[in-house]
């Protein structure tokens, strides 16, 4: 069973202006350079030293044996000894288990250092509905038939799912879209990829959500799915994976 620290989904970090990112980005550490790092770990009434293990997908993850003396939802400052310096910086325990903890990545990491991917993907089951086709004028056509579709993976800012194929699921096609991963949002999307599997298609998509209050919990669904997969990798290399609330 997997226990997770609630209401943390609202830590989304802001929207960065991608010219001013591009001029500096050669300038910022790589940020696999925490990667293996001796790492203390310091919360209001205890302190001790991990190995840093995990750096993607808004989540640290560090190694240590008292891993049982922190809170979920506790605030932390992280001190990390890596080869570019010394690196402190505050983080919020989100998960625990045997032998590690899980924490929140901070918003403003992405002025530090540079990532191989702006959003990480999980796997996911849920459908999708196509109701409308953009035109480049911004006007919406109203499909007679919305498409359903199946979900396969999601990220905040990308989605991909699989149907039948139809005029108007071509390369390069906008459309808006409902989606339904155990709650609900509207999306703009605009289809980048087409694979033919079988009897079906495979579509890889840009993904815009339209409701900003629902960034908050598609984040915790993805940050929890982390974790999840976390927990079964070290579970397969034999770890106990089992997380303490």
């Amino acid at each position: 069973m997997v226990k997770l620290k609630g209401g943390l989904s609202g830590m989304i970090r802001a929207g960065d202006n991608g010219n001013a990112k591009s001029d500096v980005e050669k300038d910022l550490l790589p940020l696999n350079v925490l990667l293996h790092c001796r790492t203390v770990v310091e919360s209001k009434n205890f302190v001790t030293t991990g190995v840093m293990t995990h750096v993607e997908g808004e989540l640290f993850e560090v190694e240590l044996h008292e891993f049982d003396r922190y809170d979920l939802g506790e605030t932390v400052k992280l001190t990390i000894y890596s080869p570019a310096g010394i690196q402190s910086m505050p983080s919020v325990v989100f998960a625990k288990y045997e032998g590690a903890i899980a924490l929140l990545q901070p918003p403003d990491l992405h002025k530090r250092f540079k990532e191989r991917r702006e959003h990480p993907r999980v796997e996911i089951s849920g459908n999708a509905q196509i109701v409308h086709v953009l035109k480049d004028t911004g006007e919406e056509l109203t499909l007679e038939e919305p498409a359903e579709l199946t979900v396969h993976d999601i990220s905040l800012s990308g989605i991909s799912f699989s149907g039948r194929d139809a005029p108007h699921l071509s390369h390069n096609v906008r459309l808006k879209a409902k989606v339904e991963i155990g709650f609900g949002f509207s999306c703009e999307l605009e289809i980048i990829r087409r694979d033919r599997q079988e009897d079906v298609l495979l579509y890889g998509c840009t993904m815009q959500v339209l409701e900003p209050e629902m960034l908050r919990p598609l984040r915790a669904l993805i940050l929890r799915q982390q974790v999840e997969k976390h927990a079964r990798t070290r579970r397969d290399l034999g770890i106990k994976g089992t997380l303490n609330g």
